[in-house]
């Protein structure tokens, strides 16, 4: 299933959509994993993007650099965040949103 495919599929959904944009060559990409992975079960799905093999998607975002959060939910953008998160700024993010 493609990138696009997944974003359609989830936005059929009631529960928040977590699109994370990230790149291969950015520093930030690792330490981010644990960081979704420790909320990903509160939302239906987490749809990661890469900036440079998905430009498209990323593009259709309005997205340039990585990482990048955006939440959807029903196709709509709740929050977006371009730049480094913290754990306890998702969780806030996630708890206003959830």
């Amino acid at each position: 299933m493609s990138i696009a495919e997944q974003l359609d599929a989830a936005s059929g959904t009631n529960r928040l959509v977590l699109v994370e944009f990230y790149a291969d060559w950015s520093p930030h990409y690792e330490w981010l994993e644990p960081v979704v992975r420790t909320y990903e079960k509160q939302v239906s799905e987490v749809v990661k993007v890469n900036i440079v093999g998905d430009k498209a998607v990323a593009d259709s975002f309005n997205i340039e650099t990585a990482p990048a959060f955006i939440l959807l939910q029903r196709g709509h953008e709740l929050w977006r965040q371009v730049g480094e998160l913290t754990i306890d700024e998702l969780k806030l993010v996630l708890e206003e949103f959830k």
